[in-house]
This record gives structure tokens, C-alpha cells and sequence, in this order.
């Protein structure tokens, strides 16, 4: 239903106004189990307003879900509205100003808006009649403002598609509102929307995805590429708008086994990370995730900078530890390790580690993901140092694997405790 991945337990603003949009908005918040805080701002431009919020609160109470209202006449004189301000100008400033406050009073994650489709060709239109040329036309379903990540997970719906989900969900809302809200606080544009065919309507929205082609086909390549690799590519990324910045970071957090939301000071974070002369530094971004730069690309994991072991074998022989064991008595030749490099350190791989792969240095971390290793495994995975600190061996990953060598190494994965030879 909404186009957005929410974290589990955090708490999101919903802005409410007891139209059509912003009810089904909630309603489908409800039924996905997100914590949901309701604000609402009363201007008093129609005599129905206060019955409307009467009629919002009493449905709140119904449904436990708490309520944060403002009511614009109580506004102190200095932040009131008056005659002769834009009133447009006003209300954004003012709901914003609101808006976060309440965020934070509740630390949330996001502000969740009711932007649909109608609003993002009414946006469109604007846009090309002023013959502006942004980075992007129409709107952002992820953004960030006033030092909030603000959402908008219903641009894929029209407002005809939102008052079909209230009739056939039973979800109430003020027809009269709704009605307001188009003839009042949207630009003249609307009128001219609301008149669209079906098909003039994917005409229009054809016309706005041409003008955003090159935008638009590179923010989906980067998304895919996040959804099939484990690691995000910086240069592409920093080339990104700032709200598609945003939206391809916290697509790229979600998939951390630890629950993660980004906040705007995270995100402008990252772009410093990315755009640092340091090639190896790492962001914390949870309780153990963090956000690592190796060279040209970030990843997500334990902080890599920390060796979770390190041991030392100073002669071939043989070793047992929590996290492998090994029999080298032999000789190691079979792998690369010769009498000459010992003592050899035994250690988890850290940022700059480097090793030479069919006559190519490469970074291990590229490794591992060339070797498509899970990302839980790439901090517990040995790399082998000779004497002279030089990786001179760093065992071959396959998911499935069928062991050839004659010296002996079994990897004890963690969870289970499994082990695996390689």
C-alpha cells in the first residue's frame, strides 16, 4: 500500500487534516502497525474547520492514536496571520514550525504527508509555467525539510483512487474539506487536473517522467543496484539530488539487521563522509551498525575499523581458536604461505587491506563482494599477514564448496557455530 519501508517501533508524524487524502493516509498507517502521531493545524478559513478537527479527534480517540493540534487562533501576536501576508507563505511556515516541534517532542522518523498524484503533476505544471528547471520535476517521495525527513508514500495514487480506499474501507472523511482544499489552497492548476482524462492524465505523467528521463533513469539504476549488492558506489551517489540522496541512503540503511532511520544530520553526515580525502573512515549509525568508507564505496557492518581477533602462529603448526582452527604442520604452500613468511598473523580483515588477485591488488572488501559473501561473514572472515605485514593469503568464499587443499583450515561461522573448511 505505501510506498516506503517504515522501521519497526519508531514513531512518524502524520499530517491530518480530515480530508480524503490525509484520512486514507492514516487508515493504511493503522493496518501497517506504524506508530503514528496525528498533527493537525486549525486556520479557520472555513466555518466547518473546527467541526472537521472535532470530528478528527473523536476518531483518534477511537482508534488510541494521540493527537497534536494547533489552532491558529491562539497564535501569539508576532506568528498570527495578517492582512496583507501570503497566506500560503504563512500556513507552510507556520504547519513546519509546528510540525517540528512535535517531532521532536516524540523523536520521530519522519513526517509522513498526503501528497499524491494530483499533487505531484499540479507540481509539475507549476514548475513548467514558470519555466523553472529543477533537478527533478514534480516531487520527491522522500525528502528532507526543517531538519525532518519528511515522506510521501502516496504519489502513485490519484485523489479519485484515495476516496475509493475510504468508501470501500469505511474510513470517514469531510467531503466539504476536500472540496475546500481543491478549490482553495491549491493553485489554479488543479481545476485543470481535476478536467484530465485518463488518458491525458498518463500523457501528462509521460510528459513529466521525458522531462526527468536522464534524473529519473539514474536514480533507478542506483536503486536497483542497491537492491542487488551489498555495498553502494559513492561516485554515482554524491551525483544524485539532494532528495534523491536521501531516498537511495535510506533504501541502502534499510537492509541493515538492525533497525535503522536516518536523520537529516545523518544524511548530511554521509555526504561529508563520501566527499572526504580519507579513504577508510567509518559513520555509526545504530547501537552496532555502521556506515563504512573504503575507497569508492560504502557498506554497511560492525564498525571494520575494530579487529574482532588477531593470532599469531609464528611456525608452521597447528591452531585452534573460537573462530577457526587450522593444521599447518605440513606446510601451507597449498595456499600461498611459505617457511619464509612466518610468523603469520591471523586476523579479521580492517579498512585499506589489500591483496593481489590474478596479478591485480585489490581491496578485500571488494573481494568479498565480488564472492557475493553475506555481509554478516565479511567481519569474521581471516585474512592471513606474513611477517613483513604483507596479506598473503585470504580463503576463497563459495557458497557451495568442495575442499582441495592438503593443509587444514575449518572457519567456525557464528551464529551456529557451523563449521566450514575451506
Amino acid at each position: 500500500m505505501l510506498d516506503y519501508k517504515f522501521s519497526k517501533g519508531a514513531n512518524y508524524l502524520c499530517a491530518c487534516t480530515y480530508g480524503s487524502d490525509s484520512m486514507a493516509l492514516l487508515d493504511m498507517m493503522q493496518k501497517e502497525k506504524i506508530h503514528t502521531i496525528v498533527v493537525c493545524i486549525n486556520y479557520h478559513k472555513f466555518e466547518e474547520s473546527s467541526e472537521d478537527f472535532i470530528k478528527l479527534a473523536t476518531y483518534c480517540g477511537m482508534k488510541g492514536l494521540p493527537l497534536e493540534y494547533l489552532d491558529a487562533a491562539t497564535l501569539p501576536e508576532e506568528e498570527a496571520f495578517h492582512d496583507g501576508d501570503d497566506f500560503k507563505a504563512w500556513a507552510r511556515k507556520t504547519r513546519y514550525g509546528f510540525f517540528r516541534k512535535i517531532y521532536d517532542k516524540y523523536s520521530a522518523k519522519g513526517l509522513v504527508i498526503a501528497h499524491q498524484q494530483d499533487d505531484l503533476l499540479e507540481a509539475y505544471l507549476v514548475q513548467k509555467s514558470h519555466g523553472l528547471k529543477p533537478k527533478k520535476y514534480g516531487m520527491s517521495p522522500v525528502s528532507t525539510q526543517n531538519g525532518m525527513v519528511v515522506i510521501r508514500p502516496l504519489l502513485h495514487y490519484t485523489r479519485e483512487d484515495l476516496k475509493e480506499y475510504n468508501q470501500e474501507n469505511r474510513v470517514p472523511f469531510s467531503a466539504k474539506l476536500t472540496e475546500y482544499e481543491d478549490n482553495f489552497t491549491r493553485s489554479p492548476v488543479r481545476q485543470e487536473i481535476n478536467g484530465l482524462t485518463l488518458i491525458e492524465r498518463e500523457n501528462l505523467i509521460a510528459e513529466m517522467e521525458s522531462a526527468n528521463d536522464d534524473k529519473i533513469k539514474l536514480v533507478q539504476e542506483f536503486n536497483q543496484s542497491i537492491d542487488d549488492n551489498d555495498e553502494l558506489e559513492i561516485r554515482p551517489l554524491i551525483a544524485l539530488s539532494a532528495d534523491a540522496f536521501a531516498g537511495a541512503l535510506m533504501r541502502f540503511v534499510s537492509r541493515s539487521p538492525e533497525d535503522i532511520t536516518l536523520t537529516p544530520d545523518d544524511v548530511a553526515e554521509i555526504r561529508k563522509l563520501c566527499l572526504s580525502p580519507n579513504p577508510n573512515c567509518s559513520l555509526k549509525l545504530g547501537n552496532d551498525t555502521y556506515l563504512i568508507k573504503e575507497y569508492d564505496i560504502l557498506i554497511l557492518g560492525r564498525n571494520y575499523a575494530e579487529k574482532l581477533y588477531e593470532y599469531k602462529l609464528d611456525a608452521p603448526g597447528v591452531l585452534e581458536t573460537e573462530h577457526f582452527n587450522l593444521d599447518f604442520s605440513m606446510g601451507a604452500e597449498d595456499r600461498g604461505i611459505t617457511a619464509e613468511d612466518y610468523p603469520i598473523t591471523i586476523r579479521t580483515a580492517v579498512p585499506g587491506d589489500r591483496y593481489v588477485v590474478h596479478g591485480f591488488l585489490e581491496t578485500v572488501h571488494s573481494l568479498f563482494s565480488t564472492w557475493k559473501m553475506p555481509v554478516e561473514l565479511r567481519y569474521v572472515w581471516p585474512v592471513f599477514v606474513n611477517k613483513n605485514g604483507k596479506i598473503v593469503y585470504v580463503p576463497r568464499y563459495r557458497r557451495y564448496f568442495h575442499e582441495y587443499h592438503s593443509s587444514k583450515l575449518e572457519l567456525i561461522l557464528p551464529g551456529n557455530k557451523e563449521e566450514e573448511t575451506k
